[in-house]
């Protein structure tokens, strides 16, 4: 697990991403676009580009698109740290969407820890440490 800067635990990893995001309010049959920052099996983080118009344990789809792949994830708006950025824990993810998700953030893992073996020596060259 592991600690949240408020001491609560969150059970998955996040993380990081960059991608443009929608977040679709299902009650008042409205959308906010925004950027997805982090993601995990349980949730996201995402910063909208206009205020967020409602407030926690609202039920929402997130859709985005990394790698390619679109995500369509239904979930309640769990968390609003301010005005324009939101977490979002997703509910009710069939089997099949819970294994491309998992395939998903695998690989983004794989790709940020090439990304730092790839810069490490560079790093060090700049360092004077070789």
């Amino acid at each position: 697990m592991l600690r949240q800067a408020n001491g609560k635990c969150r059970v998955e990893p996040r993380q990081n991403v960059d991608t443009s995001a929608v977040i679709r309010l299902i009650d008042i049959a409205a959308n906010v676009e925004g950027r997805i920052l982090d993601l995990s099996l349980s949730g996201c983080h995402i910063r909208t580009e206009r205020r967020f118009p409602v407030g926690i344990f609202r039920r929402v789809e997130t859709g985005f698109r990394i790698a390619g792949l679109p995500f369509w994830l239904g979930g309640v708006t769990q968390v609003l740290r301010d005005p324009f950025n939101v977490g979002i824990r997703f509910l009710d993810m069939s089997e099949r969407k819970r294994e491309q998700l998992v395939q998903l953030i695998a690989e983004i893992k794989e790709m940020r820890e090439r990304e730092m073996v790839q810069t490490a020596p560079a790093t060090a060259d700049k360092a004077g440490l070789e």
